[in-house]
């Protein structure tokens, strides 16, 4: 198959001062490297074209001061600003936690409420470099960081994200929206440059992995979740996750479920119904479920849950439960008390069945489970006989 982005071709005709120019396009500590790296490949096309990938394929830029002069001039060099692959946006804010930041600095300003202040930023001319194709990435990245004292909050550090995806006519094959510390939070976007321009959006999306704030009413959960038809992979968490009294009405009104293959819920407060609507339109495609630390709540029970599930996805090749609870502040853990007994599973469904036990004889726990092998819908048929709520004393 033909590489759909391939790489920019060289220039044959390298002159100093055109290598001089380049190099001013990064930052100060790295021009005399880039230089000198140049000097030594000389007219061998192969070598410089390593160079060149080698210092900017990665362009990481905080959008401000400096970076963003070097933003505008790198919209000039057509050789150089097809090598940029991935853009990463981020501040020195993680520089400076003990001290102070020196005038040099360029950390983002922010609105009261932590929300980067993007009118003060050059997302315009970074969207506008988009829109016009001058830059065909393959992955967007914004790197939030905040401090101990005002933890990232994910939906309000992707606002970002949505300032610049809005209006740049991307098209996005994978989405993160994750907490990598309680300190950072990673907003990034796969991109299909064959499909950039086009007015694709969220139709290609295929992965999905989202951090929401505390539940589903969400902008990212009604994008992907509403406007991603292609979507097959979708992990879900909660940095605060809490209950919803009402389930919101995109989620029971949606008619445009994804048919997932895998899904994977973590950190959550969710209800059965919230879940089987989710997994509404993946009778036949779904292949895979993980449940970690996550909560059932509106009376729901995990062994109503896991039944249905395993009776009504018939191509399910694995499945993990991990820390289970519920009732309305999961006051009710889940154990899968008998799972071990010999008389429970029979040896052909052992091979691929794996549990995690705890305590001793008297106060003996079984709060994990997982299982790969052909028998999937079967063995959780089985394990949801086994789940049995205890009190948390």
């Amino acid at each position: 198959m033909s590489d759909l982005n391939p790489s920019p071709p060289t220039p044959r005709l390298v002159s100093a001062g055109m290598v001089d120019e380049w190099s001013h396009l990064l930052p100060g500590p790295e021009r005399s490297a880039f230089v000198g790296a140049c000097t030594e490949a000389g007219a061998d096309d192969g070598r410089l074209q390593s160079v060149l990938g080698r210092y900017f394929s990665t362009w990481k830029t905080s959008l401000m001061a400096d970076d963003l002069s070097r933003l505008q001039v790198l919209a000039i060099y057509v050789q150089i600003r097809d090598y940029v692959k991935v853009i990463c946006l981020e501040d020195d804010s993680d520089e400076f936690e003990e001290t102070s930041p020196s005038e040099s600095s360029a950390i983002w300003p922010r609105h009261e409420d932590g929300q980067v202040a993007a009118e003060a930023l050059g997302v315009g001319l970074l969207k506008a470099m988009l829109a016009a194709q001058q830059l065909r990435p393959d992955r967007l990245e914004i790197r939030d960081k905040r401090s101990v004292r005002a933890p990232s909050d994910p939906e309000i550090a992707a606002i970002l994200a949505r300032n610049i995806l809005d209006g740049a006519d991307l098209a996005v094959t994978a989405f993160i929206l994750r907490k990598e510390s309680p300190m950072t939070t990673i907003i990034a976007a796969e991109l299909s440059a064959e499909h950039q321009g086009q007015g694709t959006g969220f139709s290609i999306l295929r992965t999905a992995d989202l951090c929401l704030s505390q539940d589903l009413n969400s902008y990212w959960a009604d994008q992907i979740l509403l406007h991603a038809p292609a979507l097959k992979e979708l992990s879900l968490s909660f940095w605060q996750p809490r209950h919803m009294p009402h389930t919101p009405p995109f989620i029971l009104d949606n008619k445009a479920w994804p048919a997932l293959e895998k899904l994977e819920l973590s950190m959550a407060m969710l209800s059965a119904p919230i879940i089987m609507a989710i997994l509404s339109k993946s009778e036949q495609s779904l292949t895979g479920v993980s449940f970690r630390l996550t909560t059932l709540g509106n009376n729901s029970t995990w062994a109503e849950l896991l039944s249905r599930i395993g009776n009504e996805f018939p191509h399910l090749t694995w499945f993990k439960l991990t820390h289970l609870s519920e009732g309305p502040i999961g006051q009710s853990q889940i154990t899968f008390l008998d799972l071990d007994k010999h008389s429970v599973v029979s040896k052909p469904y052992k091979t691929g069945l794996k549990m995690l036990q705890k305590g001793s004889a008297g106060t003996k726990r079984i709060p994990g489970v997982e299982y790969g092998g052909p028998d999937a819908n079967h063995v959780l048929r089985i394990v949801a006989e086994c789940a049995v709520a205890a009190s948390v004393h």
